[in-house]
């Protein structure tokens, strides 16, 4: 056993049940006396994607060891099982079942991935936030509804000089179809404070039958104290920059289902390593950086499209009442029950799908080492 480790630590990737090699009577130290089946597997695997990047093999070999033994030594994070032993190796005979290292599944070493990349941001630290000189003469806005849209905008304005707030602000409420606003939501929560599974966080709205508070855009305005003429709720987007005193705003790009769930599952470990007020910066800089992978953003499943059709209309009703001036049409607030390809029955991302990203992030570390990426374009 201690032979098949050398040999992952060494960049190897033959599978457990093919080894044949005598094992190494004197194994290089590895933070515990045998690591388990999850970090092994997931360490093979990251030597696979590393064979299959364009790097020149030999080279790093430092860089290589060192990242050989923090996979080794990461721990599991979240629920899931411990540690587990592997087959054929020697077991104390109690606890959980050896495992061949192969079988284990991808929930299992996301595990030990979101452990490792949370350590990597955590070590980086978040970007420095763009503010410019505040331009006294300003439109003065307090910006809610749609999460993606709105962090984007706030942090674009921020940066011109043109932060949130002021005296006798206009509320502007960034409306659009509610089941794209359902999922920008989840989606920007995984980059702050992170939230409970897709599906999982969908229920619990449902059973209640209410709107998480970012969606319900009425009860947003009253909230900031909004008064008819000094509210707006735009749902033509292309008609929002006007509203907020500039010509034009970068396109927004949301991100895909397997970074969201990444994210949601980084948080976590961040929230364990930094205090709870640093979280959303760490994870904001995570969200510029992160690569992209081509998978769409989540979407809400067919199971959920009769509540959130009964939700929009009830919100349409309680904007028409409350009178708010409407740039676009409400109309544009009922769902649009979008189907894209590539996602599993729940409307999010397969955990195979993010363990493929994760491995990604940890084989290149241009993500960490680089300039900034943008997410919006």
């Amino acid at each position: 056993m201690h032979g098949w480790v050398a040999h992952l630590r060494a960049g190897g990737t033959t599978p457990w049940l093919a080894w044949t090699e005598p094992s190494d009577p004197d194994p290089a130290p590895t933070g515990r006396v045998l690591p388990g089946a999850q970090q092994l597997e997931l360490l093979r695997r990251v030597n696979l994607a590393r064979e299959s990047s364009a790097r020149p093999r030999g080279e790093g070999d430092h860089e290589r060891t060192r990242l050989a033994d923090r996979v080794l030594a990461a721990p599991a994070a979240g629920r899931g099982k411990a540690d587990l032993p592997v087959v054929g190796a020697a077991s104390g005979g109690f606890g959980a079942q050896p495992v061949d290292p192969a079988t284990v599944s991808a929930h299992e070493l996301l595990r030990v991935a979101s452990t490792l990349l949370a350590d990597d941001l955590v070590a980086l630290g978040p970007d420095p936030v763009r503010r410019g000189l505040p331009r006294p003469w300003r439109r003065r806005f307090r910006l809610v509804g749609d999460p993606v849209v709105t962090t984007a905008a706030r942090e674009h304005l921020l940066g011109r000089g043109r932060p949130e707030g002021g005296p006798r602000p206009f509320v502007v409420a960034v409306g659009g179809p509610l089941d794209e606003m359902l999922a920008h939501t989840w989606t920007q929560r995984c980059f702050e404070h992170g939230s409970r599974p897709w599906a999982d966080w969908l229920r619990f709205w449902r059973e209640r039958d209410q709107l998480p508070a970012r969606v319900d855009l009425d009860d947003s305005i009253r909230r900031w104290g909004g008064h008819r003429p000094y509210v707006r709720v735009v749902t033509d987007l292309d008609q929002l920059p006007a509203h907020l005193g500039v010509r034009r705003l970068p396109e927004v790009r949301v991100p895909g289902a397997d970074q969201a769930e990444l994210a949601r599952r980084i948080s976590a470990v961040v929230g364990l390593r930094v205090p709870i007020g640093e979280r959303p910066a760490l994870m904001r800089t995570l969200q510029r950086r992160m690569p992209d992978t081509g998978v769409p953003p989540v979407v809400v499943p067919p199971t959920e499209h009769d509540w959130v059709a009964s939700s929009a209309a009830r919100t349409t009703r309680a904007l028409t009442r409350a009178g708010y001036p409407v740039v676009g049409d409400l109309a544009d607030l009922a769902p649009r029950a979008a189907v894209r390809p590539g996602l599993s029955r729940h409307g999010g991302a397969d955990d195979r799908q993010v363990l493929e990203l994760a491995i990604r992030m940890i084989v290149d570390p241009g993500w960490r080492t680089g300039r900034e990426r943008k997410v919006e374009r």
